[in-house]
C-alpha cells in the first residue's frame, strides 16, 4: 500500500514539475497570476491529493483483494439468488397446490368412525342393521312386530309412528335412521332437536333391497349387502319363472282402526301383489294408499280382493266383517261371489318391506292361482 502511495506522489510532482517548464522562461511572476494558473498547487491540494490517492489506493487494493474472493462471492450471491428464486417458486407452487386441494370435492367417506352411534325407529330398519352387522342404541318399542336378540338391552326410544325425542336426543345420536312413508311427521321433529337423520325407502321389495345397499355403503358393510342383494336377485330369477303369462286383477285394502284405505302399487303390501306377478288395479305415481268409494273399486271388477291391517289389526278386521256384511255393495262384487275374499297375516303384509317377502310370496300364490 505505501509503494502505491509512493507512486501517485511522485506522479503528481512530475505533473507539478512539468507544469513549470512549459511556463515562459522569464516572465514575472504576478499574485493574480498565482491564483489563477491552473499549474502550481499549494501543499494543502498536495495534501488532499494525498489523502484521495490513498482512498483511491485503498479502493484498488480492496477491489483487488475482493477480486481474489469475487468469484467465490459471485457464486456464493447466485447461488442465495438461485435459492431465493427456487423458494419462491416452491412457495408459489405450494399455494397453488393448497388453492387446488381446497377447490377440490371432498371424497365421502365409506367406513364406520368409532363413535358412530346409530338408532332405528322400526323394526324393518333393525332387521336390516342386524343382517349387516351393525349395533344400535335405540330401538323401538313394537307389540306387532319382533325386534332381532341382537339389540336385547338396547334402549328403547317408543313406537314406531310417534318416537320420544327426548329420548332419542339424550343418547346423543350421530344417524337416527327412519322409514320414509313417517317423512312428513318425523322430520320437523328431528330438526328441533338437532340430529342427523335419514330416511329409508321400505314401500317395496326392491326398496328394502335399495336401503341395505345405501345403509350398508355408509357404515361400511358394502361385502355384507351385496351378498344380501345376491340372494334376492337369485330368489327373484326362481320366483317369476313359477306364473308367466296369468296375471289375476287385485284389489288391495289396508284396514285402519275405524276406517280402511286402497294400497296401491307404491305400498309394500300392494307391491308384494305385482311381485307375486298379479295386477293392482289402483295405481298413482306418488301415493302409497288412496281413498276410494265402493262404486270406483267395483267398476275395476277385481279377481281378488285382499284385505290387510295396521296398528290394531284385530280391530281392524273386525271393521271389515262389518263393512262387507252391512254394505250391500259388496255383494256385487265378483270377487265376493267367487270366495275370492282374503284376510291375510299383517306381519307379513304390514306397513314396511321385511325379509319376510319370501314367505308373503308363499301365502299369495293359492290366493291369486288356486291351489
Amino acid at each position: 500500500m505505501n509503494k502505491i502511495k509512493l507512486f501517485f506522489v511522485l506522479l503528481m510532482l512530475i505533473g507539478i514539475i512539468s507544469g513549470c517548464a512549459s511556463s515562459p522562461e522569464n516572465a514575472p511572476i504576478k499574485t493574480e497570476d498565482v491564483r489563477e494558473t491552473t499549474y502550481e498547487t499549494s501543499t494543502e491540494q498536495i495534501m488532499d491529493n494525498i489523502s484521495k490517492t490513498d482512498v483511491l489506493s485503498t479502493e484498488i487494493i480492496s477491489n483487488e483483494i475482493t477480486l481474489e474472493s469475487e468469484n467465490t462471492t459471485m457464486v456464493s450471491v447466485s447461488d442465495e439468488k438461485k435459492v431465493n428464486s427456487e423458494i419462491k417458486s416452491k412457495a408459489n407452487s405450494d399455494t397453488k397446490q393448497q388453492t387446488s386441494h381446497n377447490s377440490m370435492p371432498k371424497l365421502q367417506e365409506t367406513s364406520v368412525p368409532n363413535n358412530t352411534k346409530i338408532i332405528a325407529t322400526s323394526a324393518a330398519i333393525c332387521d336390516i342393521t342386524d343382517r349387516l352387522g351393525l349395533n344400535l342404541i335405540g330401538v323401538p318399542e313394537t307389540t306387532v312386530s319382533s325386534i332381532a336378540s341382537r339389540y336385547s338391552g338396547v334402549t328403547t326410544i317408543g313406537s314406531p309412528m310417534s318416537p320420544d325425542m327426548e329420548i332419542i336426543k339424550s343418547l346423543n345420536p350421530t344417524d337416527v335412521i327412519s322409514p320414509d312413508t313417517l317423512k312428513n311427521d318425523l322430520q320437523i321433529q328431528y330438526e328441533n332437536i338437532g340430529v342427523n337423520y335419514k330416511f329409508v325407502n321400505l314401500r317395496s321389495v326392491k326398496g328394502l333391497y335399495d336401503s341395505v345397499k345405501l345403509i350398508g355403503d355408509k357404515y361400511g358393510k358394502s361385502a355384507e349387502a351385496d351378498e344380501i342383494v345376491k340372494e334376492y336377485n337369485d330368489f327373484m330369477a326362481s320366483y317369476n319363472s313359477k306364473h308367466s303369462g296369468q296375471k289375476p286383477k287385485v284389489l288391495v285394502l289396508m284396514g285402519l282402526p275405524g276406517s280402511y284405505l286402497v294400497a296401491t302399487q307404491n305400498s309394500y303390501a300392494g307391491s308384494l301383489v305385482e311381485l307375486a306377478g298379479g295386477e293392482n288395479i289402483f295405481h298413482d305415481n306418488s301415493k302409497d294408499f288412496l281413498t276410494i268409494s265402493p262404486e270406483e273399486m267395483l267398476a275395476r271388477d277385481p279377481d281378488v280382493i285382499i284385505r290387510t291391517a295396521h296398528g290394531l289389526p284385530k280391530e281392524a278386521l273386525a271393521m271389515f266383517e262389518k263393512e262387507f256384511s252391512s254394505n250391500d255393495i259388496w255383494k256385487h262384487f265378483r270377487a265376493v261371489q267367487n270366495n275370492k275374499v282374503y284376510d291375510v297375516d299383517y306381519m307379513l303384509f304390514g306397513m314396511s318391506a321385511t325379509f319376510d317377502y319370501p314367505q308373503a310370496l308363499a301365502a299369495l300364490e293359492p290366493m291369486l292361482y288356486g291351489e
